[in-house]
């Protein structure tokens, strides 16, 4: 059939997408209900994002700004004027000045980032030996001191913040556009094999709802990271966790969808 049997029983308003009836309300609504209800998700992990950004590493970077000698600069590709190594750490950040050739900090922290003498590196305590490295270059030339550095972090951090957040944000609802056309047929299939009435459209916009679950936990994941709660091993499985949980809901609101025959239609006729 082609649309829902009359009689058939409609899904509710669509307004909230934590339960299953909740999620296949948003296969009939309109895109602005689904896109208010995605912002407002986008906004709250985004937020925890922020908040573990100014919790876990503005203070080391602003710790590591402070202990840099007025002497220290990048000329001709090379680390110049800090006379020996300088750490500022936490157990989710390393920030080393590593002047010696082939110096190496131990790996502690679950991100470090280190000033080598040629290059900068950055590495997880996941992958110690797969850090990223980045060449100064030979034209480069970077003023390290701390009188200038320090304001110019005063100025910026706000920006920063507020940038990182509205990234997040944007990123979000695109990933989310992106995988929820990945995953509308699947809920297209399971509501035919469940005998629900879902179009195309529907299945995008029920595919986007059941999402936003996953990403509370991963807000919520994040909160527990920056109080010490969980460590790295925790927020990752959360992140992995996070997917099950689309797929959950995908499933569950599938089925959820109107019928595509009334509840009643197999009575039998020849009974009162």
């Amino acid at each position: 059939m082609s649309a829902a049997a009359e009689g058939a029983d409609g899904p509710p308003a669509a307004w909230q997408p934590l339960t299953f009836g909740g999620v296949a309300a948003f296969g009939g609504a309109r895109l602005g209900r689904l896109l208010a209800a995605e912002l407002v998700a986008a906004i709250v992990l985004a937020a925890s994002v922020v908040w573990f950004l100014h919790r876990a590493y503005c203070p080391v970077i602003l710790r590591a700004i402070q202990e840099m000698p007025e002497t220290a600069r990048v000329a001709n590709g090379t680390l110049q004027g800090v006379p020996d190594t300088l750490v500022a750490e936490s157990r989710f950040l390393a920030i080393a000045a590593t002047p010696q050739a082939g110096r190496e900090i131990g790996q502690d922290a679950d991100l470090q980032i280190q000033l080598r003498q040629n290059d900068l590196c950055a590495g997880s305590i996941f992958w110690p030996e797969w850090g990223l490295d980045f060449s100064y270059g030979r034209g480069t030339a970077l003023n390290l001191a701390r009188s200038n550095l320090e304001p110019r972090w005063d100025a910026w951090q706000p920006v920063l913040q507020i940038g990182t957040g509205a990234a997040v944000v944007v990123f979000l609802l695109l990933f989310w556009a992106v995988l929820a056309a990945i995953y509308m047929a699947p809920a297209k299939f399971i509501a035919w094999f469940a005998d629900r009435y879902l179009s195309w459209v529907g299945a995008w916009r029920l595919a986007s709802a059941a999402l936003l679950p996953g990403a509370l936990v991963v807000a919520g994941a994040v909160i527990l990271y920056g109080w010490s709660v969980i460590d790295l091993v925790g927020l990752s499985f959360f992140g992995a966790v996070h997917m099950i949980i689309g797929w959950i809901y995908l499933v569950g609101g599938s089925c959820k969808v109107t019928r595509l025959f009334a509840a009643d239609s197999n009575r039998n006729p020849f009974t009162a």
